[in-house]
């Protein structure tokens, strides 16, 4: 499943539902300025040896990057779902940011609903 509503997405994602806010990925495209700065590509980490840092490979690939506002756990016993925010996220984001949250949310709620009920409800064999 996957609700998108400009830059707010709810997922299933690592064996769990999560809400993200999707921005531009400063990262990306820039491996040729890394390895000009003098970082080194080994192990699926671009490493810089003189400050003892390290950035997974991956984040060049993609044009934008995200982060977990919100999980969402399907509650049987209530037949809704909990959420849980990630510290002051919710709270951080603007208006119509906020705005399409409530949105993703509120499809997102119907949905896993009615997933989980079709899962329940499936014959056993």
């Amino acid at each position: 499943m996957r609700i998108r509503i400009n830059n707010i997405e709810c997922r299933f994602s690592q064996g769990r539902y999560e809400i993200v806010k999707w921005q531009p990925n400063c990262y990306y495209g820039k491996q040729e300025e890394y390895i000009n700065d003098g970082w080194s590509l080994a192990g699926g980490f671009f490493r810089n040896v003189s400050n003892n840092t390290s950035i997974q490979a991956s984040i060049f690939d993609s044009p934008e990057t995200c982060y977990t506002v919100a999980t969402l756990h399907y509650d049987a016993d209530e037949g809704c779902c909990d959420m849980k925010t990630v510290g002051p996220r919710l709270l951080d984001l603007d208006k119509p940011e906020r705005a399409d949250f409530f949105a993703v949310y509120e499809y997102a709620e119907d949905r896993i609903r009615e997933e989980e009920l079709a899962r329940t409800e499936e014959p056993e064999f």
